[in-house]
């Protein structure tokens, strides 16, 4: 028996399981940024139109164009997410929990800039591997919360990890499999969570 045994024991668990205290917490903070579908259609539709757009952006405005076209995405993605976010804390206020996992998820995002910047600085032509490691970052986290919080997001969260799978595998193929393989992620992910989110609206009433 080793030391890590407890943690993988198979025998059922008690019925006050701490996990099942912490899905309910997560639950409850979470409900004021997993009610609206409409973030996660334009998150859908914003980073897969950069992602086709990004060759195109390139050839006619270099590096610095591209730059400023996923700064635009970004921005209008949080935008549609802080205007619903907003909306329904005016119900339900925020909770400290809520902070920590968008902490949590800055730093995720601090680390994934710090990794692409390294890469870039290393080879301009590894470019073609930041789709799938943003993915794969992205999808870590999304399985995790999800896990806690919402069923479907942890399924988004596979769907992210084995699009950035199949994005790194393209990273080195000809043409844009990589992009391509970043915007169907995205666009079948986050329309999977906002049909989710639908169909939540509709059963609670």
């Amino acid at each position: 028996m080793s030391e890590y045994e407890p943690f993988f024991d198979s025998t059922e668990p008690p019925e006050d399981d701490d996990l099942d205290l912490v899905r309910e917490a997560f639950a409850r903070a979470a409900r004021p940024y997993l009610y609206s579908p409409w973030p996660w259609v334009t998150w859908a539709l914003v980073l897969a139109a950069a992602a086709f757009t990004s060759p195109l952006t390139l050839r006619l405005f270099g590096v610095p164009g591209v730059l400023m076209l996923w700064s635009l995405a970004i921005l209008a993605g949080g935008a549609a997410e802080l205007v619903a976010i907003r909306r329904r804390r005016r119900e339900q206020p925020g909770s400290t929990l809520a902070r920590w996992v968008f902490r949590a998820q800055g730093n995720l995002s601090l680390v994934a800039a710090a990794l692409s910047a390294a890469l870039l600085v290393r080879s301009p032509t590894l470019a073609t591997v930041l789709p799938g490691l943003w993915l794969l970052l992205l999808g870590h986290s999304f399985f995790a919360q999800g896990g806690l919080a919402f069923p479907p997001l942890r399924q988004a969260g596979w769907m992210y990890q084995l699009g950035g799978v199949a994005s790194l595998a393209l990273a080195w193929a000809p043409g844009r499999g990589a992009l391509a393989a970043f915007a169907s992620t995205v666009t079948v992910a986050n329309l999977w969570v906002a049909w989710a989110l639908i169909r939540q609206r509709r059963e609670t009433g």
